[in-house]
């Protein structure tokens, strides 16, 4: 492992950690030379924290965003996690469901709250009007969790778009229209959904376009944002009110992380998070 994490970052011992489509982009047309450790989703225990870190000890269950481009990423046995972008597994919480939570949340969190201005979750609503919104991807992690913190922060109607997951979108128990891209007039469903209100926010959790980057370098550029929502999101799981994205673990632990990848930029995995031991 390294030697000792800096004075703001921890050192995790891994035990799970997650993949993302933004693995298979940023390896793309990467030789040798250029290669880089692409694992930023990581659970697992605390080996060792910095001289400046307060909350948290060795032994600690937890969950975190590795600083992406940066060495000791997650595809490894140990990785160092800024303190910041590190949030707490509570006891009901498996070691597996948390590798799938730490970058699919937090950009489901900018999206929602800093690109697109939805009020937060801890605002008082008293003018007894609520907000649209349509949220394409429902069944993805990012678009589940999107649905949850949507509900959350009292908007709707809550208008999402699925395929083959609308099972475990429905049992989420947070969107209040749920429409099956693969059947009628799409766009028109949407509208009948909405009924005479506006939909004021548009969420799409399907296509990327660079939006990883951009939502990495947020993260870290509003550091409050992001340590704030990762100790939300763990008061959440611990209280029952955030479901974790559905998790396959892969049967090879590490070596199977190219396989995983790969699923992912074909198009493979839908309605679950990937995730390695």
């Amino acid at each position: 492992p390294p030697s000792k994490p800096g004075p703001k970052d921890v050192l995790i011992k891994v035990a799970y950690t997650g993949l993302n489509p933004k693995d298979w982009k940023f390896t793309k047309n990467r030789d040798e030379s250029t290669a880089f450790n692409v694992g930023d989703d990581v659970s697992g225990t605390i080996e060792a924290v910095g001289s400046d870190v307060f909350e948290y000890k060795p032994g600690d269950r937890v969950a975190g965003f590795h600083r992406m481009f940066q060495p000791h990423g997650t595809y490894a046995e140990y990785t160092v996690v800024p303190a910041s972008t590190t949030f707490l597994l509570p006891p009901n919480i498996s070691l597996e469901s948390g590798a799938g939570l730490p970058l699919s949340f937090m950009t489901a969190a900018l999206a929602l709250y800093q690109y697109l201005g939805a009020p937060l979750p801890t605002t008082i609503n008293d003018s007894g009007r609520k907000t649209a919104i349509l949220i394409w991807g429902g069944a993805t992690a990012v678009g589940a969790y999107a649905l949850q913190l949507a509900k959350l922060s009292g908007l709707g109607p809550i208008i999402t778009v699925a395929g083959n997951g609308i099972d475990y979108v429905q049992s989420l128990n947070a969107a209040d229209h749920i429409i099956d891209y693969r059947k009628g007039d799409v766009t028109q469903q949407i509208l009948a959904a909405a009924g005479s209100a506006e939909i004021k926010i548009a969420f799409d959790a399907v296509s990327g376009h660079g939006s990883y980057e951009r939502i990495t370098e947020q993260a870290y550029a509003d550091g409050e944002f992001a340590y704030f929502f990762y100790r939300y999101l763990s008061h959440l799981l611990a209280e029952g009110k955030f479901r974790p994205h559905p998790v396959e673990v892969l049967p090879n632990g590490l070596n199977s992380i190219v396989e995983g990848v790969q699923a992912l930029f074909d198009g493979k995995v839908s309605a679950k998070k990937l995730v390695a031991r």
